[in-house]
C-alpha cells in the first residue's frame, strides 16, 4: 500500500467509532493517534451492544468477528411480549439473516468488543489513555490538541469520536461561530439532539427458566422492555420508559444511581415472561445504569480542520439495535474517502483537498443515517405503545407481517454496507449479495436471491 508519513489523524475519543477508525486507518497505513480521556481503553460501564450483519461483515474485514463469535451466543429466536408476559409473536429471522446475509445478529458486553477492537491494533503505542483534551486549535496548516496534563499533540485533522456529549464538537461550533452566513445551522445543531425516552440498561446473571440465544421485547403503554440472552445465559436488558415531557439539548436530563435503583424498584413486578417478573432479572444484576435516550442527526458534521463521527453526528434510540453498526459504518466510509485522496496526494492534502473529503463523506452517510435514526425513533415509540396508531402497528399489523416481510426490511438497511476498498471483501456464503458486490443478471435477481 501507498506510504501516508506527511499526514496524521488526531482520533479524540476511544469510543467504538474510534477505534474501528483506528483499526481502519492501521490496515491503511494512514498515521494517526487516538487520544482517549478515561484511565483506560475499553472500560466497563455497564453497557451492551448489538451487532447486525452490516457490522459483523466489516469487522470480519477487520479481523475480529471470528474472535466475536466465539466468545458470543447468536439469537436464534425472537418473542413479543404483552404486558403480562403472553407472547403475541415469534419470529424465527435471525437464522434466515445468517443464510441471506452471512453474519447473524449478535449481542454482547460494549467492553467487549471495546476490547477485541483494542487488541486488533498492532501498534499500541498510538492508543493514548488518559488524555483528556483541554483545547483544540487549528488554521491553514494543522491542528494543535492540547491535553489537560500539559502535552501538545500535532496533525492534519483532528476527528472527534468522542460520543454523543463530544468536546470536539463543542470545539467546531466556536469555530463555526466566527462564519455569520453558519448562524442558522450551528442554532440548529445546538438543539438538534433531544430526548423523550429514558433507558434504565443492564447485564445481569442468567435466570432460571430464560434461555440462551433469545431475545424479548415486552410491549407496554409509556414503557417497554428488551433484552437478548447470551452465552452462559447472561441478559442483556433495556427498560425503556416515556418521560413527562421533550428536552432538547442542551438542556437534557442527567440521571442518578439512585434514580436507576427508584426506576428498578417501580418496575419490579413487571412481567418478563408469563411468570418471570424483572425483579428476578435486577437481583442477579452484574451492572446497570440510566440514561437520557438522546436522539437526532446534525446538519453540519464537519468545520475547518474538524470532523465528527459517530455518536457525536448521529445519535439514535436504542431499540432498533442499530448505533454501533452505523459507527462502524461512518469509519469504514470516512477511511475510504480519506484513502483515496491521499492515494491521488501522496505529498501531503491542503486545505481544500480536507474540505472536500469531509463533505463527501458527510454525503454518502446523511441521508442514510437520518433514515435509520427516523426507523429507530418509531421502534421506540410503536414498542411503548405510543398514541393509537403506533399500538395498532406494534399489537396487530407488525405481527401479522410474517418473517419475509420483516427479513425484507432488513435487507434494505443491510445491503449498502460498505467495506474498506483497499482490503479483500469477506468470502462468507451468503445468498443475497451486498451492494458493493456483484449483482446477480436477468429475471432471477428479482426474487431476492
Amino acid at each position: 500500500m501507498e506510504q501516508t508519513k506527511k499526514f496524521k489523524a488526531i482520533i479524540v475519543g476511544g469510543s467504538i467509532s474510534g477505534l474501528t477508525l483506528a483499526l481502519c486507518f492501521e490496515k491503511a497505513n494512514i498515521d494517526y493517534i487516538v487520544l482517549e480521556a478515561r484511565e483506560k481503553f475499553a472500560p466497563q460501564v455497564g453497557a451492551s451492544v448489538g451487532l447486525f450483519p452490516n457490522g459483523l461483515r466489516i469487522l470480519d474485514q477487520l479481523g475480529i468477528t471470528e474472535t466475536i463469535e466465539r466468545s458470543t451466543e447468536p439469537l436464534k429466536k425472537g418473542y413479543l411480549r404483552s404486558s403480562d408476559g403472553k407472547t403475541f409473536c415469534r419470529t424465527k429471522i435471525f437464522e434466515q439473516l445468517h443464510e441471506r446475509h452471512g453474519y447473524t445478529f449478535i449481542f454482547l458486553e460494549r467492553q467487549q468488543l471495546l476490547s477485541f477492537l483494542y487488541e486488533a491494533v498492532t501498534d499500541k503505542s498510538k492508543l493514548l489513555a488518559n488524555k483528556k483534551v483541554d483545547k483544540i486549535a487549528e488554521d491553514q496548516h494543522g491542528v494543535k490538541v492540547t491535553i489537560t496534563d500539559g502535552s501538545v499533540y500535532e496533525g492534519d485533522i483532528v476527528i472527534g469520536t468522542d460520543g454523543v456529549w463530544s468536546s470536539v464538537r463543542e470545539h467546531m461550533w466556536k469555530e463555526m461561530e466566527k462564519d455569520e452566513k453558519l448562524a442558522a445551522v450551528l442554532e440548529e445543531d445546538r438543539q438538534a439532539l433531544f430526548c423523550e425516552y429514558s433507558c434504565l440498561f443492564g447485564i445481569s446473571d442468567k435466570v432460571q427458566g430464560i434461555h440462551e440465544g433469545r431475545t424479548n421485547v415486552i410491549y407496554r403503554s409509556g414503557t417497554s422492555f428488551l433484552s437478548a440472552v447470551g452465552k452462559g445465559g447472561t441478559i442483556y436488558w433495556f427498560f425503556f420508559e416515556k418521560l413527562p415531557e421533550v428536552y432538547k439539548a442542551p438542556n437534557i436530563p442527567r440521571f442518578s444511581e439512585q434514580d436507576a435503583i427508584d426506576s428498578a424498584e417501580k418496575q419490579a413486578d413487571s412481567l418478563f415472561t408469563e411468570d418471570i417478573k424483572f425483579a428476578e432479572i435486577w437481583k442477579q444484576r452484574r451492572h446497570a445504569v440510566k440514561v437520557a435516550m438522546e436522539e437526532g442527526v446534525i446538519k453540519r458534521w464537519h468545520y475547518g480542520r474538524t470532523v465528527l463521527l459517530g455518536d457525536a453526528a448521529h445519535k439514535y434510540t436504542a431499540n432498533f439495535g442499530m448505533g454501533a453498526n452505523s459507527c462502524i459504518e461512518s469509519a469504514v466510509v470516512f477511511t475510504n474517502t480519506l484513502y483515496d485522496s491521499l492515494k491521488e496526494k501522496p505529498d501531503g492534502l491542503d486545505h481544500n483537498d480536507i474540505e472536500q473529503i469531509f463533505t463527501t463523506y458527510q454525503s454518502k452517510r446523511q441521508a442514510h443515517v437520518e433514515g435509520v435514526c427516523t426507523a429507530s425513533s418509531e421502534t421506540t415509540r410503536m414498542e411503548a405503545l405510543d398514541g393509537f396508531k403506533r399500538a395498532i402497528m406494534g399489537k396487530y399489523v407488525f405481527p401479522l407481517l410474517g418473517d419475509g416481510v420483516k427479513l425484507n426490511m432488513v435487507k434494505a438497511l443491510m445491503l449498502p454496507s460498505p467495506t474498506l476498498s483497499f482490503l479483500d471483501k469477506p468470502t462468507r456464503p451468503h445468498t443475497i449479495p451486498y451492494l458493493d458486490e456483484e449483482q446477480p443478471k436477468g429475471w432471477f435477481s428479482w426474487l431476492g436471491f
